[in-house]
């Protein structure tokens, strides 16, 4: 079941609203609303060869989303530190050959060859709707968010500071920035965020309430097809097959919600156009989130190869004894759980995730961190996230190991008063950071609320616990006192 200008319907409208509407259906099984399918997403699908670059779905996106287009307050702030540099185009609104906050939507001509002739094809552009959006899965604040129910990727407004990560970890850059408007105005206007991301969301309010998104529904060659993503995919592949047809958004970035089915391969597209700012590219793109996985499998490894270890090294000094005056002490492992090196390793870890959470906000590049010989690597969310991680499994590993180690009483003694502190900090800190290890995982989806939760929480009891583990061990005060 495709959906066009002629045929859509959306479940979740009510009879008296749908009548108004004057929509029509054919079949309204899966579509939102529709408890036979509550977990359909929606694809879209661009036969670019249909379009005659007439430009109505730009105008058709800016008559419907007009209202929400952003209004600047002036003078904008004096960013620091110096030489940062604010985004503002509300002097150009009407630039419309490229993606900006007030043109979400442009259309790309280019000129190939087809069986050795001149074919000019224009394309509609706009973000893709990834089915595991980088800029939702790393936005720091949970601005940026992808709707389960329509595989529909949004950027609220109303929460986004403008920090420009979603840009930078989109495979395509899609997403615009523009200063003097947003939260950040009436936070910390010169020393975070720079403003407010402005992209594509199909129309979501409206798509919402029945109605298509408005380049859909205003082509006059109907160019676009939307509906539940499986059909619309076969669909695509079926037509791709009949005409020998090229397809792109089903593998890349590992799948979007937007097909695009070309008469031409899409690597000589590529080679006819000119991406830049604002105008992304045709070419091959990896899977940018590939890694989360084999990250999360590490990290649920760590715990296991934790136990294992410390009960490789129980059994290795023998059985273990029981808690008295007269048990015999192991003084090797007792200095390295109490004083030594682990101690040094466990400060030390707790340290670097802090340092390692905050570069994942968009700081190390506009503060100069990334310039700084050594740190260059913060510079890239994906190094720095896959660091994180290493060093969040390497925690998890000695954390498991040292409790298995103290439960079979290879220690002799009890938690002090501070250990408790950083165990239960310790605690908060895995906990968010299973749920935001979760979160980066294709089937899950938290809110905006909830993940700007998560993430304060997240992020305050990491840099915590390395405060209160540099402190404790400045001071040579240890979470674990010996019994006499």
């Amino acid at each position: 079941m495709s959906l066009t200008r002629r045929n859509f319907l959306v479940g979740a409208a009510s009879a008296a609203g749908l009548s108004a509407m004057n929509l029509k259906a054919a079949n309204a099984t899966g579509l939102p609303g529709d408890t036979a399918d509550p977990a359909a997403e929606y694809a879209t699908l661009l036969d670019i060869e249909k379009c005659i670059g007439c430009g109505q779905c730009v105008e058709g996106c800016h008559e419907r989303n007009g209202h929400r287009f952003p209004e600047v307050k002036k003078p904008l702030p004096v960013m620091f530190p110096p030489g940062t540099k604010d985004e503002d185009w509300s002097a150009r609104r009407d630039v419309d050959d490229r993606l900006t906050p007030y043109n979400w939507l442009y259309i790309e001509s280019v000129t190939v060859q087809k069986n050795g002739a001149p074919l000019e094809l224009h394309i509609p552009r706009r973000c893709l709707h990834c089915t595991n959006p980088p800029c939702a899965n790393l936005c720091p604040w949970g601005a940026a968010s992808r709707q389960p129910d329509t595989g529909t990727v949004s950027i609220d407004s109303q929460t986004c500071l403008g920090g420009a990560k979603c840009r930078t970890v989109c495979p395509w850059h899609i997403p615009q920035r523009q200063s003097g408007v947003g939260l950040y105005l009436d936070l910390m206007p010169r020393f975070a965020g720079n403003g407010v991301m402005y992209k594509c969301d199909r129309c979501a309010d409206s798509f919402a309430h029945g109605q298509l998104p408005a380049c859909v529904e205003v082509c006059p060659q109907q160019v676009q097809t939307i509906g539940p993503r499986h059909e619309i995919l076969a669909q695509a592949q079926q037509l791709a097959q009949k005409r020998g047809a090229y397809l792109y958004g089903v593998t890349e970035n590992g799948g979007t919600n937007t097909f695009y089915l070309s008469p031409v391969p899409f690597s000589e597209i590529a080679r006819q156009s000119k991406p830049g700012p604002g105008k992304p590219t045709m070419g091959p793109v990896a899977d940018s989130m590939a890694q989360a996985g084999n990250l999360t499998r590490m990290l649920v490894a760590a715990p296991l190869v934790g136990v294992a270890g410390a009960m490789v090294n129980v059994a290795r000094k023998g059985q273990p004894q029981p808690r008295s005056a007269h048990s015999l002490r192991d003084p090797q492992v007792e200095t390295s759980q109490t004083g030594g090196l682990l101690k040094k390793i466990w400060v030390a870890l707790a340290l670097l995730l802090g340092f390692t959470g905050m570069m994942q906000l968009p700081v190390a590049s506009r503060y100069g961190i990334a310039k700084i010989p050594g740190l260059t690597w913060t510079g890239d969310f994906y190094t720095t996230l896959s660091i994180h991680y290493a060093l969040a499994a390497l925690l998890l590993a000695l954390g498991c190991y040292w409790l298995v180690v103290m439960g079979l009483g290879r220690l002799r003694g009890h938690l002090t008063f501070w250990g408790k502190v950083r165990l239960g900090v310790l605690g908060i800190v895995v906990l968010t950071g299973l749920a935001r290890v979760a979160k980066n995982l294709p089937s899950i989806t938290f809110s905006a609320g909830t993940t700007t939760f998560v993430d304060l929480v997240h992020l305050g009891f990491a840099v915590l616990l390395g405060i209160i583990c540099l402190t404790l061990w400045i001071k040579g005060r240890g979470a674990w006192h010996e019994d006499d």
